[in-house]
């Protein structure tokens, strides 16, 4: 008769060693099994709870992560990498005032930590403190000069702050943070383009190409060719405009150029200093004026929330409940403006009568430049349509979150981007009340 040799089960070290293999090899649901066993062996063990916290964050479990950072913590109060890993948690939970305390926590600790550095900047910048996120982003490139988050965060605080050239400098530095894409020429660095071909790709989002066709003249004054790329979306509309002597959209084939530039870079090529704002003139094929005649309703186009995928779209969004104060105003005719209406919305959209459902949806902007062009306002948060009613010359209020995408500034009712634009900030982060407030009462204003 054989002996039977008897196992031992894996004892917390080796349940902590496989789950953190299996957290770098992206299996993080099995991860957080090995590793909450390890936890209920091992109670003491703050490199256990680290661990799992970092797979429960993968998984995008956050409250369940800060539970286990915490513990963490308990266990090991001077851990400069458990306060770095707090402080993303409740970044990414959108409390930006705990994640602040924490990143500061991790500096105090650790005073090289650069990551902690640059992610304070974040915070500043998200509360409005721009001073601040200068100097923490300032610190990260102190202690490692090539940091590109950094010079990326800088960017942003710099042009929050108006400060444009500096800013724009430092925009540049976003295409490190991403694959470039390769192209059979060299990127213009300011050299002489009479009768030459410039070749510009629109390569961020529909809003930042329209912002940046103001600037398409003076390059055009200089070049003997400008050929603009950008979304089929656009191209229409940047036809019509005359905005380039060739426009294509994505995908078609590019014709030869002497050289490239992306879009976004205009600014910075040209030496923008904000001592002159060059106008935006996009061109509808309908009448620009105002359509309401005596005795008509106020006709007003409403957008209330943007695309889905943008990094920030829960702050910049609303529901459309929030806008069920404004909706009960007589002497206006609602409009919606909302392609694609958000599915968290589609059953209130459907039931609402005070809003005009526009269908078929709008092909292109060029479509959607025609319908603004019969609109007396365009009322909307920060989306693509802000600013095509701003570059049509329609005037636009704009409800902006609490700490805005950095063209908007932090203070102030007006932009030098576009002149017939009104912007309505909210005070308190995540609360759009006071702002529709202010767009109700001048609303009521402008009927009166």
């Amino acid at each position: 008769m054989s002996a039977t040799t008897l196992t031992e089960p894996p004892g917390p070290q080796s349940l902590f060693e496989m789950g953190m293999a299996l957290h770098g090899a992206g299996r993080d649901l099995e991860a957080v099994r090995l590793l909450a066993q390890a936890g209920q062996l091992a109670p003491e063990s703050a490199q256990v709870f680290h661990g799992l916290g970092c797979a429960l964050q993968k998984l995008q479990l956050y409250r369940q992560a800060v539970t286990a950072f915490e513990r963490a913590l308990q266990l090991q109060p001077r851990s400069n990498p458990v306060c770095y890993h707090l402080g993303n948690v409740h970044f990414q939970l959108d409390d930006i005032s705990c994640a602040k305390r924490f990143f500061e926590r991790a500096v105090e600790i650790q005073p090289a930590d650069f990551g902690s550095w640059n992610n304070l900047g974040k915070c500043f910048k998200e509360l409005n403190r721009l001073e601040e996120s200068l100097a923490a982003y300032d610190r990260a490139l102190q202690l490692k000069p090539d940091y590109a988050f950094a010079h990326h965060g800088r960017a942003v605080t710099l042009l929050a702050m108006g400060r444009w050239r500096e800013g724009f400098a430092e925009y540049e530095w976003r295409d490190h943070l991403r694959t470039p894409r390769l192209f059979n020429g060299p990127l213009w660095r300011g050299e002489n383009l009479a009768g030459r071909t410039l070749f510009i790709h629109a390569e961020q989002g529909y809003g930042d190409a329209i912002q940046m066709t103001r600037f398409l003249p003076q390059i055009r004054a200089r070049a003997g060719t400008v050929i603009l790329e950008c979304r089929p979306e656009l191209k229409t509309l940047f036809q019509h405009s005359n905005c380039a002597d060739m426009v294509i959209a994505f995908g078609e084939e590019i014709p030869s150029f002497d050289f490239y530039l992306p879009m976004s870079s205009l600014p910075f090529a040209l030496g923008f200093d904000g001592r002159e704002f060059p106008a935006s003139d996009l061109r509808s094929r309908a009448s620009n004026g105002s359509t309401t005649r005596a005795g008509q309703k106020l006709r007003v186009g409403l957008v209330w929330a943007g695309n889905p995928k943008h990094y920030q779209d829960t702050l910049r969004s609303m529901w459309l409940e929030a806008l069920t104060p404004l909706l009960s105003i007589s002497g206006v005719e609602f409009v919606s403006l909302q392609q694609p209406v958000p599915e968290r919305d589609a059953k209130a959209f459907h039931a609402c009568k005070s809003i005009m459902h526009t269908r078929p949806a709008f092909s292109d902007f060029l479509e959607t430049a025609d319908f603004i062009a019969t609109l007396d306002l365009v009322i909307t948060v920060d989306t693509a349509v802000a600013h095509l009613a701003g570059a049509l010359g329609k005037p636009v209020w704009v409800l902006l979150q609490h700490s805005p995408d950095w063209r908007w500034q932090t203070d102030g009712t007006d932009t030098p981007w576009y002149p017939t634009m009104r912007l309505f900030r909210q005070p308190v982060r995540n609360d759009w009340r006071e702002p529709v407030a202010r767009v109700i009462a001048g609303l009521q204003a402008l009927i009166g």
